[in-house]
């Protein structure tokens, strides 16, 4: 080999080098953009954390956050191609398997908690209360449930009676073992209950934390998820079209990597992300909150599991917590859904947190220190 071709051969092979290490320079400076639907809900503000600590850019991506205020606008935006994800749950778009038959959830962000039954102080016992005395799960949810009978409820029956159906349903009771007094909304029901009418309270999460917070030497939580059944296991979900998943893979298993990275955050150090939580919520929720307002939502309303810990209930079928339960139950009762909609075809989530838990760079990621 002359010394002429050698110094070819070293410049192209420099050349090549160079290209490589541009085209990947490249890359790194050109992260996925994934606009985001962010609504004021406690549920989704680990987009808010990933944003604020960087976690996006961290992964070559740019979250770009258009904020409205309710889930139907959003899948609207979803659906006209504005935005690339939205905050919603299983059950919230069975109404739009039809008008929007290309949305898909692919994350469980967390377990919403909000559906409880509350009671009157002294007047009866908790669900903690009888499995401490009986040390029988299912013998302390009957026992529970046998309270309401003959006792009355204010309640706003156009919203929450298939799920007072479904908690007496566990105790073989139904509507006419109890006494329904019915109101025009969640807040007149629960003032009903502040002024000294009826008996248990079940209604929306504002109306429960005013009761809880507010009035706590009147008030108590009844029991929550472990009485309501299959009806009351909610999980927040992140949804976006099929062809987006189809076409953004890799971005998609990285914000699940920021949602599990958040999680761990919120059960190992809360205290650093509050600042953050509270400030998106408050500037774009009209409604003030503060941080240990939140603290008490966060603990008592909602559940962030790591990713091991959603393995063993979340995705797991034995598990009396899996979420195909309540989309089981919910298929089988609603009116919404559409001739042959599928939705396990529509909920894609167990094969997508496989893809997660394979992801051995991700896992690490979520799985170092947290600063």
């Amino acid at each position: 080999m002359t010394r002429k071709s050698l110094v070819l051969i070293v410049v192209v092979m420099a050349a090549v080098l160079l290209l490589g290490a541009s085209s990947a320079a490249g890359a790194l400076g050109k992260p996925v953009v994934v606009r985001v639907g962010m609504t004021p809900f406690f549920d989704y503000q680990f987009f808010s954390v990933a944003k604020e600590y960087g976690w996006d850019k961290e992964l070559g991506l740019d979250l770009q956050f258009q904020w409205l205020t309710q889930s139907g606008p959003s899948i609207q935006a979803l659906a006209n191609g504005s935005l690339d994800t939205v905050n919603t749950c299983v059950v919230c778009n069975f109404p739009f398997y039809e008008s929007v038959p290309e949305m898909q959830n692919f994350l469980t962000v967390n377990q919403f908690k909000g559906f409880v039954v509350l009671g009157r102080q002294g007047k009866s016992k908790s669900y903690s209360e009888l499995l401490a005395e009986m040390g029988d799960a299912d013998k302390a949810k009957k026992a529970t449930i046998e309270q309401f009978k003959g006792k009355s409820f204010p309640i706003y029956l156009a919203n929450y009676k298939p799920l007072l159906t479904a908690v007496l349903e566990q105790a073989g009771m139904d509507f006419k073992d109890i006494k329904t007094l019915n109101f025009p909304d969640d807040e007149k029901a629960a003032l009903a209950m502040i002024g000294g009418t009826g008996d248990f309270y079940v209604g929306g999460l504002p109306s429960e934390i005013n009761l809880m917070m507010n009035h706590a030497d009147q008030f108590k939580l009844i029991g929550g998820a472990e009485i309501l059944g299959p009806a009351g296991l909610w999980y927040s979900n992140i949804a976006v079209t099929e062809k987006w998943l189809a076409a953004n893979e890799d971005a998609a298993l990285k914000i699940m990597a920021m949602s599990y990275r958040y999680n761990r955050y919120v059960r190992e150090k809360i205290d650093a992300i509050m600042p953050i939580v509270v400030k998106a919520m408050n500037d774009h929720s009209g409604v003030a909150t503060d941080i240990n307002s939140l603290k008490f939502i966060f603990d008592k309303f909602l559940e962030f599991r790591t990713y091991k810990q959603d393995a063993e209930t979340t995705y797991n079928p034995n598990s009396p917590l899996f979420w195909e339960n309540s989309a089981k139950y919910y298929v089988a009762k609603s009116t919404e859904l559409p001739k042959g909609a599928d939705y396990a075809l529509k909920n894609p989530l167990n094969a997508w947190y496989k893809k997660f838990i394979a992801k051995k760079d991700l896992l690490a990621w979520v799985d170092t220190p947290l600063k």
